[in-house]
């Protein structure tokens, strides 16, 4: 489990945002549904292999049991470009990409870019998480499967709330659009590059311990403007599709808006092409920002998961 662990992607908010939105739904389960879920869970094929393993000391185990749900879908991916080490008991279960790539256009090219035939692949992020809340729901789905579903559903709930995860720069000679934001190289001042959407999953912070979980869904319950009555969104986008939608806007407000930086390109400062002092220092304003952006959406995520689960038991 821990070698599994270690080469999760970092292709998704971190285990940390996961089990933070994942923390928001818990607390909000009454102890039947709490019951429910706990029942439900103990019928996934890796209820003991992944989901019950390793509960810290002194953790409810079914509150760990649910936390882990939420980033089960990291834990079995293959991991690209490098030996495979999972065992395909793990890896036939990664059924559905954690992005749809929905293209924007920045102002610079307006006029230099086509979109028309630009198509979106499928399956997708908005696919399956509409798929697996169907399944989730489906009385004559086996357990097993139902299971599955519910992690499916807190981790792809989690992850099209990412910004990253809902758009797909695309420029001259680029008509398929870049990968969102994984090869934009990016860094705050006095640290390494990293890529763009790297960036993004970090926001939550990166001490994934338990306490960082706790500590990090009560400040997403004690900020005022996180409450649920203030969260005007989750009034205007009520569906899977318009969650996409909401966070396409937020990528092209926010996530991509640096404007008038060029962009510098991650795969070549790996290959030591281009020196870190090439690569863009993001303004303080934007880390700021960017704080606030993906508190709200993990606030977003765990209101909307809260309310999809609460329809299912």
């Amino acid at each position: 489990m821990l070698l599994l662990l270690s080469a999760m992607p970092a292709l998704a908010w971190n285990s940390l945002g996961h089990r933070m939105a994942a923390e928001l739904v818990w607390r909000q389960l009454d102890a039947t549904e709490r019951q429910a879920v706990t029942g439900l869970l103990k019928q996934h094929p890796h209820y003991q292999s992944i989901l019950a393993a390793h509960v810290p000391a002194g953790v409810d185990k079914d509150e760990w049991v649910f936390l882990t749900a939420a980033i089960w879908p990291d834990v079995i991916r293959p991991v690209k470009g490098a030996k495979q080490t999972k065992p395909e008991a793990f890896t036939k279960y990664d059924i559905y990409p954690h992005v749809i790539h929905l293209p924007f256009v920045r102002a610079v090219d307006a006029g230099r870019v086509s979109l028309e035939g630009y198509t979106i692949d499928t399956p997708n992020a908005q696919t399956g998480l509409a798929d697996s809340i169907a399944r989730l729901g489906d009385p004559s789905a086996s357990a097993a499967d139902r299971a599955v579903s519910l992690c499916w559903v807190l981790h792809l709930g989690g992850d099209v709330h990412q910004p990253m995860h809902a758009a797909a720069l695309v420029w001259p000679g680029n008509p398929r659009g870049e990968n969102s934001g994984t090869s934009i190289a990016v860094r705050e001042a006095g640290r390494d590059p990293i890529g763009l959407h790297v960036y993004w999953d970090r926001l939550p912070g990166e001490d994934t311990g338990y306490a960082a979980v706790l500590n990090g869904a009560d400040a997403l319950e004690k900020t005022p403007e996180l409450a649920r009555e203030k969260l005007a969104e989750l009034a205007q986008a009520t569906s899977v599709a318009a969650w996409v939608q909401e966070s396409h806007q937020v990528a092209l407000r926010y996530a991509y808006g640096v404007e008038g930086k060029k962009p510098a390109n991650m795969k070549a400062f790996a290959a030591g092409k281009i020196p870190a002092s090439a690569v863009p220092v993001l303004p303080p304003a934007y880390v700021k920002k960017a704080g606030e952006v993906a508190q709200r959406q993990l606030a977003l995520a765990g209101w909307r998961l809260t309310e999809v689960l609460k329809r299912v038991w």
